[in-house]
């Protein structure tokens, strides 16, 4: 989950293979951890594949992994997720230099969506419990909310 001081979340839309005939589904930059790789260093390899920006190991905090078991509708999108925090500046726009071929056949657009708007627009964020881990940490309004006043 990489995120901007205003609590707004890099997001890339991505179609799924196009044999599935869903739609396209909102997912967090990373992907699959390689033979013998441990989580970490899948994620800060996969945030530079598809960012096209470099971090530090120390710069993501892990979070939680999340099993996300296999259903009818999305066959491919079954496993363990690994989810790390990286706080960044300011929002910045991805390279799509070292993207794989698929990356470029499946990558509609990114956008930095905050909670709130994740909410309201009910957009399909994966994989199953993203959303619920997002709520979790950062509430509903996420932080940049005002702090509920109680009458």
């Amino acid at each position: 989950m990489i995120l901007d001081p205003n609590y707004k979340f890099l997001l890339f839309l991505s179609r799924f293979d196009p044999g599935t005939d869903l739609p396209p589904q909102w997912v967090f930059p990373g992907g699959g951890v390689e033979k013998d790789e441990e989580p970490l260093a899948g994620v800060v390899r996969e945030v530079f594949e598809e960012t096209g920006r470099q971090f530090a190991h120390h710069a993501f905090e892990p979070i939680r992994a999340i099993w996300h078991p296999m259903d009818d509708t999305r066959l491919h999108d079954t496993g363990e997720a690994h989810f790390f925090e990286l706080k960044v500046s300011e929002p910045f726009e991805p390279s799509s230099e070292n993207w794989t071929d698929n990356e470029h056949r499946d990558t509609v657009t990114h956008r930095w969506v905050s909670i709130s708007e994740i909410l309201s627009e009910q957009l399909w964020v994966g994989p199953s419990g993203a959303i619920e881990l997002l709520i979790e940490r950062y509430g509903s309004q996420g932080p940049e909310a005002p702090p509920h006043q109680g009458s």
